[in-house]
């Protein structure tokens, strides 16, 4: 993912272009993860976020960390003066919301559920690299996030998942969400007269 983002990079020059979107992936995420952000003039910009982490189980399939989430954000730049080519660097706060699934496993035993999620985060984003064709992004999260999972059993080594009845509810308020991420600026020639 990291790869395709660089090669992105490479193809986007960054002087006389405006900032059409931008595609990222968060680093401190293992396994795939993408987002893209749209800016909406130059103060405003709105982003979908999808990532899959996937932790393998052990030889003896006994763990297992399996989530698979989506996220949308406004976000408000701060500053004045804001120009086309720079939209989405500097300061931000955003208004997000996550929905998605999850399976957890730690020695046979473990839960299944979804989540919703909704928080404010702040974002800090600087150009990178002698020609500035690659942000990086740093951010902090605190929300609320709701659950509602079922308990398992597995019955041992590579054995079948026996559900226990009922169901847990878990709420959370507190920090949320972490992220540093690369961010390419996708880029198209700056028109005439602008």
């Amino acid at each position: 993912m990291l790869v395709a983002l660089c090669l992105f990079a490479v193809l986007s020059r960054a002087a006389e272009r405006d900032d059409v979107f931008a595609l990222r992936t968060n680093t401190l995420v293992p396994g795939l993860n993408i987002g893209a952000e749209l800016p909406l003039g130059n103060s405003w910009s709105l982003s979908a976020d999808y990532y899959y982490p996937w932790i393998w189980p052990g030889p003896k399939n006994k763990d297992c960390f399996e989530l698979l989430g989506w996220s949308v954000e406004g976000r408000y730049w701060f500053g004045k003066d804001r120009q086309s080519g720079d939209r989405l660097l500097g300061h931000s706060m955003g208004l997000y919301g996550a929905a998605g699934y999850y399976d957890f496993e730690r020695n046979y035993k473990g839960q299944q559920g979804e989540f919703v999620s909704a928080g404010l985060d702040y974002t800090y984003s600087l150009a990178v690299g002698r020609r500035k064709r690659v942000n990086l992004e740093f951010t902090l999260a605190v929300g609320y996030i709701h659950s509602w999972a079922r308990n398992y059993i597995v019955s041992g080594e590579y054995g079948q998942l026996h559900p226990e009845p009922g169901t847990v509810l878990f709420d959370y308020v507190g920090p949320t969400k972490a992220a540093v991420s690369v961010v390419v600026p996708i880029r198209m020639k700056r028109k005439e007269g602008r």
